[in-house]
């Protein structure tokens, strides 16, 4: 409970609401350095399901995983 109420008024979020975000911004950037598929960027950052990833990923960003991509790297 201490930790969340701290995480809460450092970071205006939850421990795990947090991590999603670390993981989304981690997965950014594998998408811009790298020539990875989706899924396997989704399983580095932890995701267990493509599809999951990418519906998270969307929801958070704005954009799919390959839209992103496709925006940042042409």
């Amino acid at each position: 409970n201490y930790i969340t109420r701290s995480m809460a008024e450092v970071f205006d979020c939850t421990p795990q609401q947090y991590l999603l975000y670390y993981r989304i911004d981690q997965a950014k950037l594998l998408l811009i350095k790298t020539d990875w598929p989706i899924a396997q960027i989704a399983q580095e950052t932890g995701f267990k399901q493509t599809a999951h990833f990418s519906r998270l990923f969307a929801n958070l960003v704005g954009l799919s995983p390959l839209r992103y991509r496709k925006k940042f790297t042409h």
